[in-house]
């Protein structure tokens, strides 16, 4: 632990270690406050959960590790990051935790000439892997930290000092933020996604001086019961997992994640083989686990095995009615900074957003997309398979009434990682599948898993459930998948999204002074009007949106009552003029209603 005026001059793997333990406290610590910086004042801002569960997943890849290396930490960071990516702002995390791993290459030990150039590989690799790169954003302050870092190297070798100057220089760049997207300077605010990677840099200098940060462990959640499924039905018995160290100086590791991929064909099923850098992961139904170890002895050094006897955990879960593993405990770590280790929440699939959420109901996350282990292989009886994101029991059941196979449940306020995705893509028995995001937050981290599986994938660019639900209508199992593609992507353009939610704040947003806890409408994402109650709302919204259109559909969300769906469907019916008003029972959380026209 450093000691006042000492420098350092290269930091070790248990240095860094502790940087991004450190890091991740401190960004939980901040991350409602981050979440409260969302220019819009409707109730799902979650820049901040989104970079924290992002980061979580990322830095739980170092719990356990026991590498001297900062080149290969650094990796597995950006495994992590890569596959529990959530959201826009948790994508473009990963690309940048991804541009420092690659900086950090073969360095055993990190100096401040690596800090820069890592910090500026990861400000390149993000703005790379954005289509239409916004200043004004957590890109800016990436790239104006690491210019500053990068001037300043050469007269300073002390990492505490360049971390300092990095953090100053963003901290000023996230101050001009406003100047640069007129959205933040009329909201009054600065960009959500800048100040998370500032806080970031923070915890990284906390966590280098030794600085304890406070931290508690999120309450388990309840999870209901599940029925399982028969042990009968599991055709392959072990789930078995590892990890693949290769020489990639040796080998092409895309080749190799193909090789291995067609490979595992005739060992069984629920194949997914997945790879960054020089490390593969191997995940895979089988009989014969142990021929699944030698085989990937044959192609480099494995680790990180796991082999679970599903039979046996499915009989577990038959005898319990729900599942009551304490998600609240720590793991010890050696760095006395971080003596409170990750708890185990780390490795659980469920996304939670903790007593910040206004509605505990929407804490059920990806409850259908547990673990790959313990189910089976998602069936299909089509050419094509069907995923799609929702919450809200009524819209799932229209959903998979349309023909959807499954339904991450996910949506506002709770976005599912790249990872939630692949383990579904994985376990569907079609080839060619279709996902509908239905948020315009969740359309990057699908977009990923193309890249992460072998599987022909077409992601529908859906931002709301109503667009979801026109797509479905022209869904032909008979056509080729881009033509369908493009035929879904046709439909949704005809179909208006109306949303009626209550605002978290004063704001001021397109020219409306909002109050906190009036309604607000929205028209596709964009608030046009607010007004005391909801009645009223849904008039001016109408009035400034309803143009010919024939049919207006309403889903009413959790908590409301038939009557008062009846009661909105009686103001259109009195104040406009379409042919049919239908009323179905959503159950969404968040916004009491949603309208969709066409």
């Amino acid at each position: 632990m450093p000691i006042n005026n000492q420098k350092i001059t290269a930091v070790d793997a248990e240095e860094f270690k502790n940087m991004m333990f450190t890091s991740l406290y401190w960004l939980k610590k901040q991350k409602s406050f981050i979440d409260s910086l969302n220019v819009f004042p409707v109730p799902d801002g979650d820049t901040g959960t989104n970079m924290y569960l992002t980061f979580k997943e990322a830095v739980s890849n170092l719990e356990d590790s026991k590498s001297n290396s900062v080149s290969k930490l650094s990796a597995e960071l950006s495994k992590g990051a890569l596959m529990g990516a959530r959201g826009n702002s948790g994508v473009i995390l990963s690309q940048l935790v991804r541009g420092f791993a690659q900086a950090l290459k073969n360095k055993k030990k990190m100096k401040a000439k690596d800090l820069a150039n890592a910090l500026t590989k990861a400000s390149e690799v993000a703005y790379h892997g954005v289509l239409k790169p916004v200043e004004g954003t957590i890109l800016t302050v990436s790239r104006e930290a690491a210019e500053k870092a990068a001037a300043e190297v050469e007269s300073t070798e002390d990492i505490l000092e360049l971390l300092e100057i990095t953090i100053k220089a963003a901290e000023e760049s996230l101050e001009r933020t406003p100047e640069l997207l007129d959205a933040l300077k009329e909201a009054e605010v600065v960009d959500a996604g800048g100040q998370g990677y500032l806080t970031i840099l923070e915890g990284m200098l906390k966590g280098l001086k030794g600085e304890k940060v406070e931290y508690q462990a999120a309450a388990a959640v309840e999870k209901p019961a599940k029925k399982s499924k028969a042990a009968e039905d599991i055709k392959f018995t072990y789930c078995t997992q590892m990890l693949i160290q290769i020489d990639n100086f040796k080998s092409n590791i895309d080749r190799l994640i193909d090789k291995i991929r067609k490979d595992m064909q005739s060992y069984g099923d629920s194949i997914m083989v997945v790879g960054s850098d020089d490390v593969i992961k191997i995940h895979i139904h089988s009989n014969h686990p142990g021929v699944l170890l030698e085989y990937g002895l044959k192609k480099g050094e494995v680790f990180d095995i796991k082999i679970d006897n599903m039979r046996k955990q499915n009989e577990e879960k038959v005898k319990r009615e729900s599942d009551d593993f304490d998600h609240s405990q720590f793991h010890p770590n050696h760095n006395e900074a971080a003596a409170e280790s990750l708890d185990t929440e780390l490795k659980d699939d469920v996304d939670v957003k903790e007593a910040e959420i206004k509605n505990s109901g929407q804490q059920e996350i990806n409850q259908d997309n547990e673990t790959a282990e313990a189910d089976a292989v998602i069936k299909a009886a089509k050419n094509i398979g069907i995923i799609s994101v929702a919450n809200g029991e009524g819209i799932i059941n229209i959903l998979k009434e349309l023909g959807v196979d499954h339904v991450i449940k996910g949506g506002q306020s709770m976005n599912p990682s790249t990872n939630d995705f692949l383990e579904v893509v994985e376990r569907m028995d079609t080839e060619k599948i279709i996902i509908l995001p239905n948020n315009k937050n969740i359309i990057s981290a699908a977009k990923q898993v193309s890249e992460l599986s072998e599987k022909e994938i077409a992601i529908i660019e859906t931002r709301s459930i109503p667009q979801a639900i026109s797509a479905l209508m022209v869904f032909d199992d008979q056509l080729e998948l881009e033509k369908l593609k493009e035929e879904m992507e046709a439909e949704i353009k005809y179909v208006k999204t109306l949303e009626i939610t209550q605002a978290v704040k004063d704001s001021k947003v397109n020219g409306l002074e909002i109050k906190k806890d009036h309604y607000i409408g929205l028209k596709n994402g964009d608030i046009l009007v607010s007004a005391d109650n909801e009645k009223e709302t849904v008039k001016k919204l109408l009035d400034e949106v309803a143009e010919d259109e024939e049919l207006a559909t309403i889903y009413y969300g959790e908590g409301i009552t038939e009557a008062e769906a009846e009661a909105i469907k009686q103001v259109m019916e009195n104040n406009f003029d379409f042919d049919e008003i239908e009323v179905y029972l959503g159950g969404q959380p968040l916004y009491p209603f949603i309208i969709s026209l066409e």
